[in-house]
């Protein structure tokens, strides 16, 4: 079942992102520390404003979460390691999608994507991107292009 995140589940959802850096993450140990308190930060400071779509999976517990920032950036998505293959990951962002569709659709959804995970976002459709301004070696920019609504009735 998928449902908003709520400020109790604050702390079973960092276990899970946690997990997921340091088993599945190709970094240094140290660099897996700065990648878990940012996503720390993402999580707090998503809850605490408007405008982001939050959601988590849970089946007998929490298993996986997705963050989208601003209805464009894809900050997180997390699934634990024994519940990969399950169709989690990709039932979390289709209903987030969706709800993007519906809501604040600015034509695109951006990750900057774990080594490890490109070939996931690949099969939900994202598309190598070249942004701006340089990432770091240990992330892959990705782009989901959306469909835009004419606002013509």
């Amino acid at each position: 079942m998928i449902s908003p995140v709520t400020v109790d589940d604050v702390t079973t959802i960092k276990a899970i992102a946690e997990t997921v850096i340091l088993t599945s993450v190709t970094a240094s140990d140290a660099l897996k520390q700065e990648i878990i308190e940012d996503t720390y930060h993402h999580i707090d400071v998503s809850l605490a404003e408007a405008g982001h779509t939050f959601l988590k999976y849970e089946d007998e517990g929490i298993t996986g979460f997705i963050l989208l920032r601003n209805g464009w950036n894809l900050s997180d998505l997390f699934v634990l390691p024994s519940q990969h293959g399950k169709g989690i990951g990709r039932a979390l962002f289709a209903v987030a999608r969706n709800k993007i569709l519906s809501e604040e659709n600015r034509g695109y959804i951006r990750v900057n994507s774990s080594l490890n995970a490109v070939n996931f976002y690949h099969k939900l459709g994202f598309k190598d991107f070249k942004p701006e301004h340089p990432c770091p070696d240990f992330v892959v920019p990705l782009i989901h292009t959306l469909p835009i609504q004419s606002l013509v009735r």
